[in-house]
């Protein structure tokens, strides 16, 4: 089995943080509704404060052995996997810059929050039992973002 830091399973987490803090932000700065703006501006800082979990659990972990994978084999899966379906740089700037109206923002973020949703049940497999419920929290939040734009989604179907 190959020895895993902890930094090298959440420094995928912290971009994915990173990039829905970027997204919120920009949302918010892009859409007029008080609303919506509250909204994005709420969900940015939730991201800020998934960031700040994952590089404090990074600290905490150290180094872990659970993965019979070859460290090159999940480092190259977790970067695919990031970059390929949650956030790829060069597409994402391009797509962000597209959303032209509050529907398409909303499904692009809803999308964007289940994909996180299961790279966090990824990150689970990876972590000692003892942080499992760290990850089930964060889990959660993510699950309440998905509701939370899907009814301000259900305001803007109307």
């Amino acid at each position: 089995m190959a020895i895993f830091t902890s930094k090298d399973v959440f420094e995928f987490a912290v971009k994915i943080e990173e990039k829905g803090e970027d997204f919120y932000t920009r949302m918010e700065q892009k859409f007029d509704d008080s609303d919506l703006q509250k909204l994005f501006a709420g969900l940015a800082q939730a991201e800020r404060n998934h960031k700040r979990t994952f590089l404090g659990m990074a600290e905490q972990l150290g180094e872990f052995q659970e993965s019979p994978l070859q460290k090159e084999d999940f480092l190259a899966y977790m970067e695919a996997y990031t970059q390929n379906l949650i956030y790829n740089d060069s597409l994402t700037d391009a797509r962000i810059a597209a959303i032209e109206d509050v529907d398409s923002a909303l499904v692009y973020a809803i999308n964007k929050e289940l994909e996180s949703v299961f790279y966090y049940q990824e990150i689970k497999n990876l972590v000692p039992a003892s942080e499992h419920n760290m990850i089930d929290g964060i889990i959660g939040e993510e699950r309440g973002h998905v509701v939370q734009l899907a009814e301000m989604k259900k305001k803007f179907d109307r």
